[in-house]
């Protein structure tokens, strides 16, 4: 299972495609267009990728779709199948994270956020970092001198 950006547009390859009857030929040269790809998002009905789109084929069976912003709105799992006349089937499972926890997860940019607080918090030497999910922070400097003995990140024996 793959995981994806909330409400993004990505190119992600699906395949391979190979012919119905060997089940080991590689089919390149089929033509997928848009009604072709159908998504079940969640618990909802199946339907077609948002944008028209004839796929194309990269190498050895694998073609290459784009989803876009409408085809990523729904958190949670996504299930992306084509059916094809003379291939097998083929299909894909995502998973559609928010956001920041894709960019915390995936791309390192951002904060995994907690509730109820909806903040995060680092610290770097002696600085804390409070991040809301609104963006704003407030840092607390606070200097912890360990006694002899103690552990030194936190001061206790």
């Amino acid at each position: 299972m793959r995981w994806l950006r909330q409400s993004t547009s990505v190119d992600v390859p699906i395949g391979p495609f190979v012919d119905a009857t060997d089940g080991v030929t590689a089919e390149t040269a089929l033509t997928i267009t848009q009604p072709d790809v159908r998504l079940k998002k969640g618990a909802a009905a199946w339907a077609q990728k948002a944008a028209a789109q004839t796929l194309s084929h990269e190498e050895n069976g694998f073609y290459e779709v784009t989803l876009d912003a409408t085809d990523t709105n729904t958190l949670g799992l996504l299930r992306l199948a084509v059916f094809e006349t003379g291939a097998a089937p083929v299909w894909e499972d995502f998973l559609v994270l928010e956001a920041n926890v894709y960019d915390a997860l995936v791309a390192g940019t951002d904060f995994m956020y907690t509730s109820p607080y909806n903040q995060v918090f680092s610290i770097s030497g002696t600085t804390l970092t409070a991040k809301k999910r609104d963006g704003t922070t407030t840092q607390f400097t606070k200097t912890i001198t360990p006694t002899a003995g103690a552990d030194p990140i936190t001061g206790i024996s």
